[in-house]
């Protein structure tokens, strides 16, 4: 074998739409083009072998690894990258690999960038291990998904593979390309034909994937748990981790779950700090719950994020967004406070579609929003919950009980009452944060004033929380022993 020599592999099936551009990519990088088809009915075999192939047939047996040790065993040069036929290597990243190969000995493979490209758009990329000296031992394993990185980690230890910038141009998601339905529901049956033995976390990674990718997303979250379950951080942290932990965002993010992705970002941040793009799924979910200001902290660890750190997927947020922009309008949008100066407190009977558009509306001052309603109500928590609210069902119909019992659960320096359809708006956020660090005072009351009629009341909604307080009668002595500031500050009723 000439020393550095590469042999690329390819396995097909009908890819007559794909297969030319492939390989012509790899023209000027490949020594040799090793096609091994698993039983294509198009022109696939033919375009190969005229763009110079050496083409060998293999018998499909819903076993992708069957297929790629059929390839590499037909491999005679020293290293072997694979490809698929819906990808390509531009002639940049290929002379890039040919530099690396040739000056590179002590690693035993290389991962590469795969970048995925959707309607000509880079829609962002991931990690892969596709280069590899061309060594018996090494051996593609699993029915789904196929790996080989353990064949090699197993014999040359955990750091025998080197990281590159390298890219692989992937456009299987593309529906112009394929079909990606028929493709997922294919992968699907594959992967639930393993057997229980095999199936660990990886396992359970990639069949959430799929069914993420044809939006069943209650169900892919609970298999993306299972994967979770069988990740076990302390012995160390597999490749395939932030990939699930950034897709198990993606799927709460689509299905509205904002505040539970929140809560799921969190616990990534805790073992992987400079994963940059997940601060930016953080960012966003806030900015859906009207959370500015935290919005604005977690773009700025977005940006303050190390860069340089291979292990990482890039979803390429800033040529999508313009974080510039979008930095100067959370600012314009952020509130500074103390974080647990407001509870906002609201008692609600029964469903009302604007209490989704008041807990927003306090979001960004308040620390937290409760909302206390009976058991037996049609109240619907759901969309709420989804943007941080914490909803409290209570048995007794007793008003004066369930209001304590809001209170007593409220944690702020101060409690906001705030009814159902009505509105905290900018203007009266900012001036209540102003207020209440400019004061001693207890007890205030707030205008409301009626966006339909322009009626307005002035009634008591702030006061200090005062945790000694047992039950309503001595709530109300506490009001009756204080004076009670009026403040000119709207709350508005729609």
């Amino acid at each position: 074998m000439i020393e550095n020599s590469l042999s690329v592999c390819i396995i097909t099936k009908n890819e007559e739409k794909n297969i030319e551009r492939c390989l012509k990519s790899i023209q000027n990088l490949a020594d040799e083009i090793i096609v091994v088809d698993t039983g294509s009915t198009d022109n696939t075999v033919d375009i190969a072998k005229t763009l110079g192939a050496q083409v060998y047939f293999r018998e499909w047996i819903n076993d992708f690894s069957d297929a790629r040790n059929a390839s590499i065993d037909k491999a005679t040069k020293n290293w072997i990258l694979f490809l698929d036929a819906d990808e390509e290597v531009t002639d940049e990243d290929g002379l890039a690999l040919k530099q690396i190969l040739q000056n590179e000995t002590r690693f035993e493979g290389f991962y590469l960038r795969l970048v995925n490209i959707i309607a000509g758009v880079d829609i962002g990329d991931a990690i892969v291990l596709r280069v590899f000296k061309n060594k018996p031992e090494y051996r593609f394993r699993g029915k789904m998904h196929e790996q080989i990185i353990n064949s090699m980690q197993e014999l040359a230890g955990m750091n025998c593979i080197g990281s590159t910038s390298v890219r692989i141009l992937h456009y299987g998601y593309d529906p112009e390309v394929s079909d990606p339905i028929q493709k997922q529901k294919r992968n699907i049956d594959l992967l639930n034909s393993y057997p229980d033995n095999e199936r660990d976390g990886y396992f359970y990674y990639s069949l959430g994937n799929e069914y993420a990718r044809i939006s069943e997303n209650d169900k892919s979250l609970e298999i993306y748990q299972q994967a979770l379950d069988k990740t076990n951080l302390k012995l160390f942290r597999p490749i395939y981790y932030p990939y699930l932990v950034l897709n198990i965002a993606k799927v709460l993010s689509v299905s509205g779950r904002f505040n539970d992705e929140i809560k799921s970002i969190k616990k990534c941040i805790e073992t992987s700090r400079d994963f940059k793009d997940i601060y930016f799924m953080e960012c966003l979910a806030y900015i859906e719950c009207a959370k500015f200001s935290k919005a604005k902290e977690s773009l700025l660890n977005y940006l303050n994020c190390q860069p340089g750190h291979y292990e990482y997927p890039s979803n390429n947020f800033d040529k999508n967004y313009n974080i510039d922009e979008l930095l100067g309008q959370l600012s314009q949008a952020s509130i500074d406070h103390d974080e647990k100066l407001i509870s906002a407190l609201i008692i609600a009977n029964e469903h009302e579609e604007t209490l989704f558009d008041t807990v927003k509306s306090l979001n960004e001052i308040a620390y937290e929003v409760i909302i206390i309603t009976p058991k037996n109500s049609n109240f619907n928590s759901t969309r709420v919950k989804n943007v941080g609210a914490r909803v409290i069902e209570v048995s007794s119909d007793d008003k004066d009980k369930n209001f304590m019992m809001g209170i007593k659960n409220c944690r702020g320096k101060y409690i906001l009452l705030i009814n159902p359809k009505e509105l905290c708006s900018f203007d009266t956020q900012k001036e209540l944060i102003r207020m209440l660090n400019n004061t001693s005072r207890e007890l205030f009351n707030l205008l409301t004033i009626n966006q339909i009629t322009g009626s307005t009341t002035n009634e008591l909604r702030l006061f200090k929380n005062n945790k000694k307080l047992n039950n309503f009668n001595e709530f109300i002595n506490f009001i009756n022993s204080k004076k009670i500031d009026d403040l000119p500050i709207y709350i508005h009723k729609i």
